[in-house]
């Protein structure tokens, strides 16, 4: 039986992928991009699909009894992940191995952050065993502020003072093929973070030294930080980013007090 990867050609997805083959399991990527397959291992099974097409599902799960699911962000989110888990339902899926979020306090206004906890609660009511891995904020999501950064020397992201134990993509990928190899994480929820608490002021601070340019942080006024982003981001994504720093802001993204790194991370 294969091990079938939805978002696996991303930068958490294409991670997985490769601890899965280097372990010698079978693998299938289901994307709708496949000008990125010839950058696999030619072991990778790929299937074309599009997830805004359901019909274009089940065929995906045949001969498949493991599932990772990775959504990326998007307005049609939820409606993409129920399609999904309904298909699974009605396939040999045993186990889906899923990729959410820290939830904090307020996260559950936050649009992006509600549809994953729908299509949780989806494959928590049926017969399919599943382990959850929440993750901090990503270090590679500053690549969408290459601009402000490099160009306007603002470091844009709102993220407070509190402290966002942010997370590489490489380590999360590893973590979600590693709970996918070990089955005795069914049913469970990890939680995922960096070593460091970092503040947008020490993030800029970071930025000017590794450019050798002054980078200055653009503050916490989310009114401020809409209006400087509204042309980089749809309305629907413009509100729930603001939602989102907003919790940020108030409760940081960290670990809880005594918290120990999770089992599944790797040891260095």
């Amino acid at each position: 039986m294969s091990i079938l990867v939805f978002g696996g050609t991303g930068k958490v997805g294409s991670v997985a992928v490769k601890h899965l083959i280097n372990d010698g399991l079978k693998v299938k990527i289901f994307s709708h991009s496949p000008d990125k397959f010839n950058t696999f291992p030619n072991e990778v099974e790929f299937i074309q699909g599009d997830l805004d097409n359901p019909e274009t599902i089940p065929n995906a799960l045949l001969d498949v009894e493991d599932m990772i699911l990775i959504l990326g962000v998007h307005k049609d989110e939820q409606e993409r992940g129920l399609s999904v888990i309904n298909a699974a339902k009605k396939s040999n899926i045993k186990r889906i191995i899923y990729l959410s979020l820290v939830h904090d306090p307020g996260t559950e206004a936050v649009p992006f952050y509600k549809s994953k906890l729908v299509i949780e609660n989806e494959f928590k009511q049926s017969d399919m065993n599943w382990t959850i891995i929440r993750s901090s904020s990503f270090f590679q999501s500053d690549a969408l502020l290459k601009n402000d950064i490099v160009d306007k020397g603002i470091f844009s992201a709102p993220i407070g003072s509190q402290g966002v134990y942010r997370i590489d993509t490489r380590d999360v990928g590893y973590a979600m093929a590693k709970a996918t190899i070990n089955k005795f994480n069914e049913n469970q929820e990890f939680r995922l973070f960096g070593d460091d608490p970092l503040t947008g002021e020490g993030i800029a601070d970071i930025y000017s030294r590794l450019l050798d340019k002054n980078i200055i942080y653009g503050g916490d006024d989310l009114d401020k930080w809409a209006s400087f982003k509204k042309d980089g981001f749809p309305p629907w994504s413009l509100n729930s980013l603001r939602i989102m720093y907003g919790c940020v802001q108030k409760n940081g993204m960290k670990p809880f007090p005594g918290e120990k790194k999770c089992h599944l991370l790797p040891e260095n």
